[in-house]
């Protein structure tokens, strides 16, 4: 089911001609290091999962990486969950109340290399346990988020596909037992995503 809508969604952008990145990035290719992409991030007004892509220096990129999206969803889908690992120390910070759910590295062709999750820090975020994550997964659509349409079906379909391995990887992460405001630890686990197994196997 997710396999035939991420396969949709690219063939929509195929036949349009605006590939998929091209719907992330600005026009010019002035990209910005650290800039959201697109601004103030793509928001779905119904579920409250957003999403943004940025890339970081060359020197700290991943290998074959052009830049990564962060993936959200929002603290107010957890409720009352007794899973919270962590939160921002500030009350008074400025913070967008999210959850980060997944990273996804993307290559220079616009092809998601890897999946990735990261310290609390690195997106001041509320670190829910893994279990907990898995309890609102469903939660997870882009599909009237701001931003490209088409874009926003094809990572919700993409992430919903990997969701084996995303939870995977954020129980690999709370295994880790990082200090979540440890600067010197931000990538906590990750792993190479293997897209066309992942479609046979759907």
């Amino acid at each position: 089911m997710h396999a035939d809508r991420l396969i949709e969604a690219t063939i929509a952008m195929h036949e349009s001609g605006v590939p998929f990145m091209r719907r992330i990035l600005p026009d010019d290719d002035a990209i910005r290091l650290w800039d959201h992409y697109p601004t103030s991030d793509a928001i779905s007004p119904s579920s409250g999962a957003r999403y943004f892509y940025h890339c970081h220096p060359v020197e700290e990129r991943g290998e074959g990486e052009h830049g990564h999206f962060h993936l959200f969803l929002p603290k107010s889908a957890f409720g009352e969950s007794s899973g919270l690992l962590a939160g921002p120390s500030d009350e008074n910070a400025q913070r967008a109340n999210v959850v980060h759910l997944i990273a996804i590295s993307i290559s220079a062709d616009g092809l998601p290399l890897s999946l990735f999750t990261v310290n609390r820090w690195v997106t001041d975020e509320w670190m829910f346990a893994a279990d907990q994550i898995d309890a609102v997964f469903d939660r997870f659509d882009l599909s009237d988020a701001t931003g490209d349409p088409l874009a926003g079906a094809w990572l919700t379909a993409l992430v919903h596909l990997a969701r084996k391995p995303i939870l995977d990887l954020l129980s690999a992460r709370d295994a880790v037992g990082a200090d979540p405001e440890d600067h010197d630890a931000e990538v906590l686990s990750s792993a190479p995503i293997d897209l066309e197994r992942m479609i046979e196997a759907d």
